[in-house]
C-alpha cells in the first residue's frame, strides 16, 4: 500500500479515457453544433489528454525498476496483455459485424489483427506490445543509471519526439538529425521512474499546477485556431500524445496527483485505500469494455439515450462518462470473480 498513489493515478487516467471517448465525437462536427458546445468539448478533451501518458508513466515506474528472468517477465505479460488482446480483438471483430453492422465478416478481419487493432481503443494494447519487448533492455539502463542520466534521457526524448517535429511543422524544414533511436512512448516510462521516485514538494506541486493549466489552455486554444484555419475540419495535432504540450501536461498531472495523495491524509484512510486498490485493479478491464456501454447508451438500448449529444455537453459529457465508468466497473468486478474467465480483464 506504500504506492497507493499509483492506484489513484490508474483510476483517474482510466476515467479520463472514458471521458475522452465520451466527448470526442463532438469535435468532428464543428459546423453542426452551437459554437459554445464545441468549445466545451474542446476544453474537456484538452483537459483529459494526459490519460494514456499517465498509464505509460505508471507502467514505467512499476516495471523498469524490477529485475527478473526473461521467461518469468514474458510469462507475466502473456496473462496480463496477450490473452486479453486476443479475446477482445476477436470479440470486437464480431461486435463490429453483428452489432454495429459495420461490414461483412471476412478472413482479413482475423489475420489483420496480428498488426492492427480491430476496434479503436485497442491501439493502446498494440503500443504496449512494442514497449514490453524493449522493457527488459531498458531495465538494465534504468537500474544502473544515475538520476542525472535518466533526466538527460527524458530531455533528449522530449526534444526528439516533441520539439523537433514541432519545428519541422512550423518551418517546413525536415530535420536530418537522426533521433529515431529514442522516439516513441518509451520516454514516458523513464519519466515515470524519474517522477515516481522524486519527492514532490509543495513548490513542485504549485509549479505543476501552473504548467498543467498553461499546457491544457494551450491545447484548447491552439486546437480551436487550427480547426478554424482548417475550414472547420478538426485539426488534432495538439491532441497527440507526443505533442510538447501533452508531455508537459502529463508530467505535471502525475506530480499533482501524487502530491495530493501522499500529502493528503484524507486519501490515506485504510478503508479508502482498500476500495481504491480494488478499483485500480479493474482499470485495465474498464478500458477494454467501456466502448460497449458508450455504444448502448448512444443507441438508447438501456431505455435511455445518453451521450455528449443529449444536450449541453457541460452536463451530459461528465454524466455519460460517470455512468459508463460505473457500469464498466460493475461488469469487470463480476468477471474477476469467475475462474479462468477473469483472465480477459486482468
Amino acid at each position: 500500500m506504500q504506492t497507493i498513489w499509483v492506484s489513484y493515478i490508474r483510476i483517474i487516467a482510466c476515467f479520463m479515457v472514458v471521458f475522452l471517448h465520451s466527448v470526442a465525437p463532438l469535435l468532428y462536427v464543428f459546423d453542426e453544433l452551437p459554437l459554445h458546445y464545441w468549445l466545451i468539448g474542446n476544453v474537456f478533451d484538452s483537459f483529459v489528454r494526459t490519460c494514456v501518458p499517465l498509464f505509460f508513466m505508471i507502467s514505467g515506474f512499476l516495471l523498469l525498476q524490477k529485475d527478473e528472468p526473461l521467461f518469468l517477465y514474458f510469462s507475466k505479460r502473456l496473462s496480463k496483455l496477450f490473452i486479453p488482446l486476443i479475446f477482445w480483438s476477436l470479440f470486437f471483430v464480431f461486435w463490429r459485424t453483428n452489432v454495429e453492422g459495420y461490414a461483412e465478416l471476412s478472413l482479413f478481419d482475423f489475420y489483420s489483427m496480428v498488426l492492427t487493432p480491430s476496434y479503436y481503443h485497442l491501439w493502446f494494447l498494440y503500443a504496449l506490445i512494442g514497449v514490453y519487448f524493449v522493457i527488459p533492455i531498458l531495465r538494465k539502463v534504468v537500474v544502473s543509471a544515475s538520476s542525472e542520466i535518466l533526466i538527460y534521457y527524458c530531455i533528449l526524448w522530449f526534444v526528439a519526439v516533441a520539439l523537433v517535429p514541432l519545428v519541422e511543422r512550423v518551418t517546413g524544414i525536415e530535420s536530418r538529425i537522426d533521433l529515431n533511436s529514442i522516439s516513441g512512448y518509451l520516454g514516458y516510462l523513464v519519466l515515470g521512474v524519474v517522477l515516481g521516485n522524486k519527492k514532490v514538494t509543495k513548490k513542485d506541486f504549485l509549479i505543476s499546477l501552473g504548467l498543467f493549466f498553461l499546457a491544457t489552455s494551450f491545447t484548447a486554444v491552439g486546437t480551436y485556431f487550427l480547426t478554424v484555419n482548417n475550414g472547420g475540419n478538426f485539426e488534432p495535432y495538439l491532441y497527440e500524445y507526443l505533442a510538447p504540450n501533452t508531455i508537459v501536461a502529463a508530467g505535471s498531472a502525475f506530480c499533482i496527483i501524487k502530491y495530493m495523495v501522499v500529502e493528503g491524509r484524507c486519501w490515506q484512510q485504510n478503508r479508502l485505500k482498500l476500495v481504491v486498490k480494488s478499483i485500480g485493479d479493474c482499470t485495465f478491464g474498464i478500458y477494454l469494455i467501456h466502448p460497449i456501454f458508450l455504444y448502448f447508451l448512444l443507441r438508447g438500448d438501456f431505455g435511455i439515450t445518453l451521450s455528449a449529444f443529449s444536450g449541453n455537453p457541460l452536463l451530459y459529457v461528465p454524466l455519460t462518462s460517470l455512468v459508463v465508468f460505473t457500469l464498466s466497473l460493475i461488469v469487470v468486478l463480476a468477471i474477476r470473480t469467475l475462474p479462468i474467465v477473469k483472465l480477459i480483464t486482468p
